[in-house]
């Protein structure tokens, strides 16, 4: 009597448990997972980056378009940028910036341009870009 009294009380936390994580998918004896995007998988640009440029990378531009390269982003140039941004992407990459990490991507973009820059994202066409602040543009 005491062991089917047991039996139907597995049975019964089993099937509650069960109902609550209905969603969940089994993927090994004592592993479940939700089938719902990471939020890395949701926003590209805060999964986590740990980068060493190689020495070919000498410049700013260079190191932002390494960085992006497996992200889904490209940077946004031309009529679409800042008029002032080749000043940005033509800057030597400081040395201590050849190796960043671990950091968010987004957070690693801004570190690579600096406090004087802020970052702009499109993430309809998954264009990213960088705007001088007012208070560096002299004279406008």
């Amino acid at each position: 009597m005491e062991s089917k009294l047991i039996a139907v009380s597995v049975f019964a936390f089993l099937t509650m448990t069960a109902s609550v994580n209905a969603a969940d998918i089994k993927v090994g004896r004592y592993t479940t997972v939700k089938p719902v995007a990471t939020s890395q998988q949701q926003d590209p640009l805060s999964v986590i980056v740990d980068v060493t440029f190689p020495n070919d990378i000498t410049t700013v531009g260079q190191a932002l378009e390494h960085i992006l390269k497996r992200s889904g982003f490209y940077l946004a140039t031309g009529k679409v940028a800042d008029p002032i941004l080749p000043t940005l992407l033509n800057s030597s990459l400081p040395h201590i910036h050849r190796r960043l990490g671990p950091i968010t991507l987004r957070n690693g973009l801004k570190t690579l341009a600096g406090p004087t820059w802020v970052l702009v994202e499109d993430p309809v066409t998954r264009l990213v870009s960088f705007e001088l602040k007012d208070e560096y543009r002299g004279g406008n």
